[in-house]
């Protein structure tokens, strides 16, 4: 039951620091910089109070999305701090690690499979992940904004960097980051479609209103966009 609560605890946090325009602005401009930036920096470039950047900033780094480090070699005085935005894998993970190695061999062995449904066993996957593993997961009937906010929740802790776009005809949830980007762009129909499994055995598992479902990857060239409109 800790571990549970632990858990809530930390997405509600993660979503919270999503859901600020703000922090999602000075992400996305240190995303843009080659090189780590200081406080005053940022607050120029986004035309922010040094205050007002300096606590976005405490967020996102407790968040795990910005990293902060001394300055190494001062010009004058005290070192000031750098901040830089981490990988959406995280810190210490590289591309090659092992773990997406074997999910590439996995996921392109799956797509070559003959006389079969790789899509639909890759979606099948993912709505099982949804309803067996995601123990922790509010089940109490939810309305589609609801459900659209828990599932941008999952989907930042698990790294896609989500963005909540409302319309009077559909929800969207644009992600600009994925994880298991090199093996998507390789296997998109078995990585793909277990993404849009999970995200409809969510919605499944929140007791969401009849929705319509849609996950187009790859809508612009960095960003998949999920879509959720009521039937």
């Amino acid at each position: 039951m800790a571990t549970q609560k632990g858990t809530s605890a930390e997405r509600a946090g993660t979503h919270a620091v999503l859901a600020s325009r703000r922090r999602v602005q000075l992400l996305d401009a240190l995303r843009a910089s080659p090189t780590p930036m200081t406080v005053g920096e940022l607050a120029a470039l986004c035309e922010l109070h040094v205050t007002t950047v300096r606590f976005h900033l405490d967020g996102l780094t407790g968040a795990g999305l910005v990293s902060a480090e001394p300055e190494r070699h001062p010009a004058r005085g005290r070192p000031r701090q750098l901040y830089r935005a981490l990988a959406p894998l995280g810190p210490g993970r590289r591309a090659d690690s092992g773990y997406e190695r074997l999910a590439r061999v996995l996921a392109a062995h799956w797509a070559g499979a003959e006389d079969d449904d790789p899509v639909g066993r890759a979606e099948a996957a993912g709505r099982a992940w949804a309803l067996d593993d995601l123990t922790d997961t509010p089940g109490a009937p939810r309305s589609v904004e609801d459900a659209a906010s828990t599932i941008a929740t999952l989907f930042a802790e698990m790294g896609f960097d989500p963005e909540l776009e409302a319309s009077e005809d559909e929800i969207r949830i644009r992600l600009h980051a994925c994880p298991f980007e090199s093996v998507a762009r390789q296997s998109p129909n078995v990585v793909c479609a277990l993404h849009l499994g999970l995200l409809r055995g969510v919605l499944t598992r929140l007791g969401a209103p009849e929705t319509e479902s849609q996950l187009v990857p790859w809508e612009t060239p960095q960003t998949c966009v999920a879509h959720l409109a009521r039937r």
